[in-house]
């Protein structure tokens, strides 16, 4: 569910952080960074062994390493740019409801092996599941609606404001600040 991801997170952190300081490719990079990882491992190299598109990245313990990992190694703005990536992939692993599946969120806790998913045709299954599951598809609309609403509210349908939060990541007001005076 990519549009779920994606505008979801993005809502969450925008009506929770705010736009301070925060770089919105940032916070779409985390958001679908679990599925990133684990679908090309677990559905494409290694699916044989592994038969689930959700291991390492959907773990506590990946979005804990990703933290440590930018406050460890990363200073000044670069840290700042960085802090909302295990944010932003810990709010995906929420938007999964992995608390159901605790053997893979608290991984390796409960064992080293992750459960086994076996789908004939996922990749078939993925592109037919909004269509046998009307909910998934009530959610990709939420995610749409939720990254139209950015585009509409921030001004990206303009060429110009597009082009500026493709290089900066920042989300700028479309109204001018009202004068003091």
């Amino acid at each position: 569910m990519f549009f779920w991801h994606l505008g979801i997170t993005a809502a969450v952190v925008l009506f929770t952080l705010g736009k301070r300081r925060i770089d919105y490719r940032v916070v779409l990079l985390g958001a679908v960074l679990p599925d990133l990882i684990d679908k090309p491992i677990g559905r494409l190299l290694f699916e044989s062994t592994f038969e689930t598109s959700r291991l390492f990245g959907h773990t506590l313990l990946f979005v804990l390493v990703a933290m440590f990992t930018v406050q460890l190694f990363l200073r000044g703005d670069t840290a700042r740019r960085w802090f909302i990536l295990s944010i932003a992939a810990l709010i995906h692993l929420a938007l999964d409801a992995m608390w159901n599946d605790p053997v893979t969120l608290f991984w390796p806790l409960f064992g080293t092996e992750f459960p086994k998913q076996p789908v004939q045709n996922y990749w078939l299954e993925v592109l037919l599941r909004p269509w046998s599951h009307p909910l998934e598809a009530l959610k990709e609309m939420a995610g749409l609606v939720s990254l139209a609403y950015f585009a509409h509210g921030f001004g990206l349908f303009k060429k110009d404001r597009f082009k500026a939060f493709v290089r900066t990541g920042k989300l700028e007001d479309t109204k001018p600040a009202p004068s003091r005076g």
